[in-house]
């Protein structure tokens, strides 16, 4: 009740200001905090166990006034990154990027939060739908379906599986990634040359979908792809309406009249997003398979004699890549105050700002979906193992698409998990049942050990 009057409180001030920092504040309404108290064993290895401190309802009240009275005064632009990042009062927004209202009721917000799943690898969100969108009939915009993914978390294999299974084209916001053979990106709808753009647009056996949901690759924003190595919290740490307009962006590919080709920054309109299909990785195999990815393109860069010497594609070389990442950041992290609720406890696991970007990057994917009012699918990457054809047939049908043809074998992806160790792996469960909000906790608490 005191959270729930907390936000409101706050909404009273707040259009995406200061203020929504103070919903941070929440936190020290809790009269009972579990945390993760660090402690030297004897043989001089840290050690991690559960604590629960008891507060005095007095003891932060200081602090509250303090904060609130600062919100007031400074105003600003700041979104609600403080409440996706600092869970224990709400799990989703109260407020539209406008400023207005929500229109549906307190009620209605804590149904859709709470509403049971299938499973927990994989669920299908039907809160309401604001778009009037509903399939393509061939007229008008053709309607998208988001594959939105923090990166490395099989984006590649499921634009794939629908593509070889229906025989049909998909789409990115990314037009460098499936030109036609001209070499330029070729859009989705003509109304809408700022993207999406189709994916293999003259490959002779795919066709154009003529009904449904366009499958469209996003990897929106905050993850830090091609230079980890200068990746500082100033680069990804961002609220959910610079987030969500990353999810609309893309790139468009050109050719001008002296033959040059460039590609030019471009944002669609959200309106042509219908639906969301949501993946969700392991985060240990996620953060290690990200390492080969900058190993990649490391070594476009440096050549792989020098960083096979400094990085190999080893367990010690991915801890050698996260100890030089995490001494060149560790002031900055140290002092962010969106750190400050976890630092000390995951300071030293490795790459452990990417275990950060991680839980921000579901947060807001989360938060975007349901801003929208869009049905959102969450598929976990181990139900490709596990549940093969179910997972197939809910994602075609969710994207009200036919398999016409067999879809392309899946090969498990290797598991990291013995690159941490026992206290490491406590360390990251600590930080994301204090970071995560309750959609990403349900999605990703089977990971951990319980």
């Amino acid at each position: 009740v005191k959270c729930f009057l907390w936000n409101k409180a706050l909404s009273l001030f707040s259009n995406y200001t200061f203020i929504d920092l103070l919903v941070a504040c929440g936190k020290m309404t809790k009269q009972r905090v579990n945390t993760l108290e660090a402690t030297s064993a004897s043989d001089g290895k840290q050690k991690y166990k559960m604590r629960t401190i008891s507060r005095a309802p007095g003891q932060n009240f200081s602090f509250m006034i303090l904060f609130f009275g600062a919100g007031v005064l400074l105003g600003g632009t700041w979104s609600r990154l403080s409440l996706l990042m600092n869970p224990n009062c709400a799990t989703f927004p109260n407020a539209r990027h406008d400023g207005s209202a929500q229109t549906a009721d307190h009620e209605k917000e804590m149904a859709v939060q709470e509403k049971s799943t299938e499973s927990a690898a994989m669920a299908v969100d039907e809160t309401a739908e604001k778009s009037s969108l509903r399939g393509y009939s061939g007229t008008g915009a053709f309607p998208i379906a988001w594959l939105m993914s923090f990166p490395n978390s099989g984006t590649s294999y499921t634009g794939h599986l629908v593509m070889r299974s229906t025989g049909q084209n998909t789409a990115s916001n990314y037009g460098g990634e499936g030109m036609g053979n001209d070499g330029v990106s070729l859009p989705v709808n003509k109304e809408s040359p700022e993207g999406p753009y189709w994916v293999h647009p003259d490959v002779e056996h795919l066709v154009r979908p003529k009904s449904g949901y366009l499958l469209t690759k996003t990897h929106c924003g905050g993850y830090c792809n091609e230079e980890p190595h200068v990746c500082s919290p100033h680069w990804y740490i961002m609220n959910e309406r610079m987030f969500s307009h990353h999810c609309l962006s893309g790139e468009n590919v050109t050719i001008h009249a002296n033959g040059t080709q460039s590609m030019i920054p471009v944002t669609y309109s959200k309106d042509l997003v219908a639906r969301a299909v949501h993946l969700i990785r392991d985060p240990f195999d996620n953060i290690v398979s990200r390492f080969h990815l900058a190993y990649k393109h490391l070594v476009s860069s440096n050549g792989t004699e020098t960083i096979d010497n400094m990085y190999p594609r080893s367990r010690e070389g991915f801890r050698a890549f996260c100890k030089d990442m995490g001494e060149r950041h560790y002031l900055e992290e140290e002092s962010s105050m969106f750190y400050v609720a976890v630092f000390e406890i995951v300071k030293n696991v490795p790459c452990h700002a990417d275990f950060f970007r991680y839980i921000q990057w579901h947060n807001l994917a989360f938060a975007t979906t349901w801003d929208l009012g869009i049905p959102t699918m969450v598929i976990n990457y181990e139900n490709y193992t596990n549940n093969f054809d179910e997972t197939k047939e809910r994602l075609l049908n969710f994207l009200d698409q036919e398999a016409r043809y067999e879809p392309p074998p899946f090969e498990d992806g290797k598991t990291y998990r013995e690159y941490f160790n026992e206290d490491e792996i406590r360390a990251v469960s600590a930080m994301f049942s204090q970071l995560a909000i309750g959609k990403t906790w349900d999605h990703t608490k089977h990971y951990f050990p319980q």
